[in-house]
């Protein structure tokens, strides 16, 4: 029997529960189909409330006893008396009845196809691929049926497929396609025909591929050519309940990964929008007619609408979204809640109302097993009030009239009607005016202003239909803004190279017009940041991130960073698909940040710690991949007495930081100063290509480092220095723990210790992570003296001043380098904790200069006001620093470092 996967949200209990003296007359009277199956089979009541779902062996049994046809039909029914009893009793909750029902169809359907499977294949042999494979049916269900979400008195909705085409073994030679349409004609007929006995299920296959006109019966190829180039959307739409129910499950997966792409586009799909905006429409124009006015599916607040709801979000942001790509219900409303997509406490009143309807929709259908979704009059919406548990029928009327109500408000948000304004239609008529008189390519230009040349400039530029449309759509919404906030050339000039940046791919329009506020933030920030407006336009996949209102203000956590990485580990599909996604990862949590600083709610070193953060998962999940592509090749190490239970070949390797990473000060395009130490207790590794540790983890390094660097459709992740292991260039790219230790305790440089106070672990394995702490512990605590550090530090800072300024040509310095600048505070930090640590260890504990100065204050080192003016002035020189990053041209704000001076000339000597 196929998986379904349900987490249990439907675990509200129905109205109830019936006193147990007075459940047979009480579902008596709520069911006639219940009624006159206790009358034809009075002993089944005794079996009414067992809990057990349908199972296959009950069925054969039935079978045996009664023919198929026949015993299906007998399962069935006694397999409903008991779901329609427990449901009308208050014994079953919403998703216990889900569960039996399908368990119920997906058994029978099951039982019917290995039936006229076994039958088929005695006549005419098992039909076989071209390889001598044997092929099977396997059956895809959509709709509730697909979700699990079956009605007392569902269709099942079905499409019939195979892997692929081939002919039957036996004597009277049969290709596989007559064998499986024959197969999948007999089982409709098993279970749909009306006997003596009644039916089992109605089978409806009308989803398949061109409909009744299509084939009964489709090939994994045939589905796939058929989807890519017949697929309309709203197949898109159905496909999102698509899950195999019975037969070859294995081949139903494979249709499942299969269709995926698409149904859900790669990135956020605003394109759908349009097409899900007519459905919309065609959803709310349906429920508008008289006859459904008392149609809890199909009218207005009805059951349908929920779902459409949930269902546009899966359609346009499955893509991204991996969680959404589910056929259930429930684990969809899951997803887009954890998501926070709907306001806080939507989804929990979602559930509350759907609950309510499905319910109520069972209680109507158990009246006589009808499909029917309407709430009937007279005596039996009496009976429907009963069965609900309602003080009678004007307050049912009255409860599910506020639920509708909900319903309805709810859907209406998801594509809410807009209004043109009198602007709007001036905006409009002035493009269609601009349109009309472009001047020729060849003209001489009479203007040359931002927008003249935009119009010049789009002539070149080969729009499909839609895009011309959807272009003429967007534009006078953005020129009337334009008109508004009157902005400079420059920024005019970059909104336009945007416009052109993405015309031909038109959906990214349409979420423009869809999202004013995105428009107008998008505007904004454009006004504001010529780095933004780069990053955008180069990469317009980040306007997905303009629609969220809390751009800038929510800025991830390192844990929700390391949750990222690890989602898109798990879901992405090869390591190309790894990297664009973490690439696109970093895209946009640098937006954010970036949207922090400028709208002022980040300070310079919450931007540099979130920034460094970023690197670090990102690092992380690079490092992970890499590990896999190794291990897959070479094996694996043991390390120490542990195995690498990690299933990637990163056990035995350490990831350490220095320079800004290291120190957390990660700025803007700072690429990263990385390190690679390694430690394994056996000589090589346990694959089949086994190499030294040498080899394998200088591979692994190379692997991480190509990953980090090559670049992909959303850019490239960073720029990396190595130069800062053991012996520079000159080393080895990877070092042993051992070949590290006696390095740094007896061979290295002045400036390689202060590098190492600013160094620190950031990914691999967790046990090298202690190691690498004490090796530095014991190199950065030994007794140093401090007059000759004193001297050394001056004479190299006192170089790196003169080559700073015969690079400048007489310019002024930048605040990294002038006197009393970033540098110069730097050094003063290294030379406290060089100098301090063997008498006060604390001091090592901080890689970042920040909390170096504060470690040195508490120990008496540096004055309180000391520490101040360096924390000051530091973040001072940070904040525009970054600032001027984010906004080119920005005027240097003369930060006076006139103290810091001082106190750097009275640290490392006399002032430059």
């Amino acid at each position: 029997m196929a998986k379904h996967n349900d987490p249990g949200g439907w675990n509200t209990l129905p109205p109830g529960p019936v006193e147990p003296g007075n459940r047979l007359s009480h579902v008596r009277r709520c069911s006639d189909f219940a009624a006159g199956l206790l009358d034809r089979f009075p002993a089944w009541v005794e079996d009414a409330e067992n809990d057990s779902p349908p199972a296959m062996e009950g069925l054969m049994a039935a079978v045996r006893e009664h023919g198929l046809e026949a015993g299906l039909r007998r399962f069935r029914n006694r397999e409903m008396l008991g779901i329609v009893w427990r449901d009308l009793c208050g014994l079953a909750s919403l998703g216990r009845t889900f569960r039996d029902l399908t368990a119920l169809a997906e058994t029978c359907l099951q039982a019917a196809l290995d039936a006229h499977e076994s039958r088929l294949v005695e006549q005419h042999g098992t039909p076989r691929g071209p390889h001598g494979e044997p092929l099977r049916l396997f059956v895809v269900g959509l709709g509730k049926f697909g979700g699990g979400e079956l009605n007392l008195s569902s269709d099942i909705d079905v499409m019939f497929c195979c892997a692929r085409t081939g002919e039957c073994d036996g004597r009277r030679g049969l290709s596989s396609d007559q064998f499986f349409v024959r197969q999948a004609r007999a089982v409709i007929a098993s279970l749909s025909e009306i006997t003596d006995e009644g039916f089992c299920f109605r089978v409806d296959t009308r989803l398949r591929p061109f409909g009744n006109a299509g084939p009964l019966v489709s090939s994994l190829a045939a589905l796939e050519q058929y989807y890519q180039r017949e697929g309309r959307d709203w197949e898109r739409y159905a496909l999102i309940k698509a899950r195999p129910v019975a037969g070859d499950l294995a081949g139903g997966e494979r249709f499942i990964e299969d269709v995926r792409p698409f149904v859900y586009r790669r990135y956020i799909d605003y394109s759908a929008i349009e097409s899900l905006q007519e459905m919309h429409a065609s959803v709310q124009a349906d429920a508008r007619r008289k006859d459904r006015l008392d149609d809890i599916k199909r009218g207005p607040g009805g059951i349908r609408e929920i779902e459409f709801l949930a269902q546009s979000f899966q359609i346009l942001r499955g893509g991204r979204e991996p969680g959404l790509q589910t056929p259930a219900l429930d684990n969809a409303l899951f997803e887009i809640d954890r998501l926070g997509l709907l306001p806080p406490g939507a989804i929990a009143g979602i559930r509350e109302d759907y609950t309510y309807l499905r319910f109520l929709e069972n209680r109507i259908q158990a009246l006589r097993d009808q499909q029917t979704h309407r709430v009937p009059a007279g005596e039996d919406r009496e009976r429907v009030a009963l069965a609900m548990q309602a003080d009678g029928v004007v307050a049912l009327d009255a409860r599910l009239g506020r639920i509708r109500e909900r319903v309805g408000a709810r859907f209406q948000t998801i594509f809410p009607a807009q209004e043109t304004t009198a602007a709007e239609t001036v905006s409009a008529e002035r493009w269609r005016q601009l349109r009309r008189t472009r001047q020729s390519i060849d003209a001489e230009p009479a203007d040359n202003g931002p927008l003249d040349v935009f119009i010049r400039r789009l002539e070149r530029v080969a729009l499909s239909q839609r895009a011309d449309q959807r272009l003429d759509r967007f534009m006078p919404e953005l020129l009337g803004r334009l008109d508004d906030a009157a902005f400079d050339e420059s920024t005019l000039n970059r909104v336009f190279d945007l416009v052109l940046a993405v015309c031909r791919r038109s959906a990214y329009l349409v979420l423009l017009v869809q999202h004013p506020k995105a428009l107008d933030r998008m505007l904004d920030l454009f006004a504001r940041s010529e780095w933004v407006a780069e990053k955008v336009i180069r990469f317009p996949a980040l306007l997905d991130e303009l629609i969220d209102p809390s751009l800038g203000a929510q800025i991830p956590s390192a844990a929700q960073l390391d949750q990222s990485v690890e989602r898109i580990l798990d879901t992405a599909q090869g390591v190309e698909s790894v990297l664009e996604a973490l690439n696109y990862l970093k895209l946009a949590t640098e937006l954010r940040v970036a949207v922090g600083q400028l709208q002022g709610s980040l300070g310079a070193g919450q931007a540099q710690r979130a920034l460094s953060e970023l690197a670090c998962a990102l690092l992380r999940g690079v490092l992970a991949t890499a590990g896999d592509e190794i291990a897959r090749r070479h094996g694996r190490f043991a390390v120490g007495s542990r195995e690498d239970d990690t299933g990637n070949g990163t056990a035995g390797i350490a990831v350490i930081a220095y320079g800004t990473l290291g120190a957390a000060e990660l700025a803007y395009g700072s690429d990263l100063d990385i390190v690679f130490l390694f430690d394994v207790a056996t000589a090589h590794s346990d694959g089949p290509r086994p190499l030294s540790p040498e080899q394998y983890f200088a591979r692994l390094a190379q692997r991480l480092l190509s990953f980090l660097t090559v670049l992909t459709p959303s850019g490239r992740l960073y720029e990396v220095d190595t130069r800062l292991r053991p012996n520079g260039r000159a080393g080895s790219l990877v070092s042993s723990i051992a070949a590290f230790r006696e390095y740094q305790m007896e061979k290295a440089w002045t400036w390689e210790l202060q590098a190492l106070t600013r160094a620190r672990f950031v990914a691999g394995d967790p046990a090298l992570a202690g190691q690498f702490k004490r090796i530095r512990a014991d190199v950065l605590c030994r007794d140093r003296d401090e007059a000759g550090l004193v001297s050394e530090l001056a004479e190299m800072r006192r170089r790196m001043a003169e080559e700073q300024a015969a690079r400048s040509g007489g310019a002024p310095l930048s605040g990294k380098h002038r006197a009393g600048g970033l540098v110069d505070i730097e050094f003063v930090a290294q030379l406290g904790v060089l100098s301090q640590a063997r008498r006060f260890p604390r001091v090592i504990r901080a890689t970042g200069t920040a909390g170096q100065i504060d470690e040195l204050a508490a120990i008496g080192w540096l004055e309180p006001e000391q520490a101040t003016a360096l924390q000051d002035t530091m973040r001072a020189l940070r904040e525009q620093k970054l600032m001027s990053a984010l906004v080119s041209g920005l005027p240097a704000d003369e930060i006076d470092t006139g103290a810091t001076a001082e106190l750097v000339a009275r640290r490392l000597g006399p002032e430059r």
